[in-house]
């Protein structure tokens, strides 16, 4: 019997073999994570084989996933190859790009590799930091933003909604002790700003374990199970379990993920790099499955 597999059924498994996480995997694809492990499936079944090893601690690939993992990564790589070579436009000039740490490093290395590709003649220029930094030098320093903010915040285009959640690490049950050991970016920060307001409101005692500037330090000091803090459910690192309401942490406002375009008269490069990461990255399903208890390992 022919059988045919789609390419975006072959991307879904590359992504979540080498990041070895439905949830991330499901971030760097804007897909749901339901949608990713139902491609996986179907991939699955049409391949005849169990091609990973699903733990709550990671991902794993079974001996067929190990043989099946080259011919997948050829076929996309051909096939995004030949539509960029297709679709490549004669656009030149640069485009500074400033974007958040966890996206920059999770999200977008392949969607920037395609730009790439497709318009070598483009200078691309790429910084991280936090949104609030970023934004403040939009239209001087940066063309785009790539931003995280409060739901509906009512500026950017609104690429995805990215539930806001606790964490701590996944070696154990989650006790809620007092004070709450933290972990959190330095100030100012929306997230670390979050987090202090809804414990002080709670009435839940706290003290900061570790501040950092890198959101990478912060989420492996909470991995290493010292201490709690706070994530995008879409690209918490592994070693992290979910938490909220239901472990007796007080809720926490949602985010979004918007693009900025400085005002004025953008030039050709600039705009179409903008209308290449909308396409690129918004998805409709935009809000990444959470079970309704919250905790769950990344």
């Amino acid at each position: 019997m022919l059988r045919n597999i789609d390419v975006d059924l072959l991307r879904s498994f590359v992504t979540v073999a080498e990041l070895r996480s439905f949830t991330r995997a499901a971030a760097a694809l804007f897909r749901s994570q339901s949608t990713v492990s139902t491609q996986i499936r179907r991939l699955e079944e049409l391949a005849g084989q169990t091609l990973l090893q699903r733990s709550p601690q990671e991902v794993l690939l079974t001996r067929a996933g190990e043989q099946f993992l080259g011919y997948a990564r050829r076929i996309v790589a051909l096939h995004d190859e030949a539509l960029d070579v297709i679709n490549a436009q004669s656009v030149s000039g640069r485009v500074r790009l400033a974007v958040m740490d966890d996206y920059a490093t999770i999200v977008l290395p392949e969607t920037l590799a395609r730009f790439a590709r497709s318009h070598p003649d483009v200078e691309l220029e790429v910084t991280t930091g936090f949104t609030r930094d970023l934004l403040n030098s939009l239209g001087e320093e940066f063309d785009l933003v790539l931003a995280t903010q409060r739901a509906g915040d009512g500026r950017g285009e609104v690429l995805r909604r990215e539930p806001t959640l606790w964490a701590c690490s996944d070696r154990g049950a989650f006790t809620l002790e007092e004070p709450l050991q933290l972990a959190l970016l330095k100030a100012p920060n929306m997230f670390r700003e979050w987090a202090l307001e809804a414990l002080n409101e709670a009435g839940l005692r706290w003290r900061i374990l570790f501040s950092s500037s890198s959101i990478g330090a912060v989420e492996a000091v909470a991995a290493s199970g010292v201490a709690l803090t706070v994530v995008k459910a879409g690209t918490a690192r592994p070693g992290l379990q979910l938490l909220g309401p239901e472990q007796g942490l007080p809720r926490l406002p949602a985010s979004e993920i918007a693009l900025h375009l400085a005002s004025g008269r953008p030039t050709v490069a600039v705009t179409t790099m903008n209308a290449f990461l909308v396409e690129a990255l918004k998805d409709e399903t935009a809000v990444p499955d959470v079970p309704a208890s919250a905790s769950r390992s990344v």
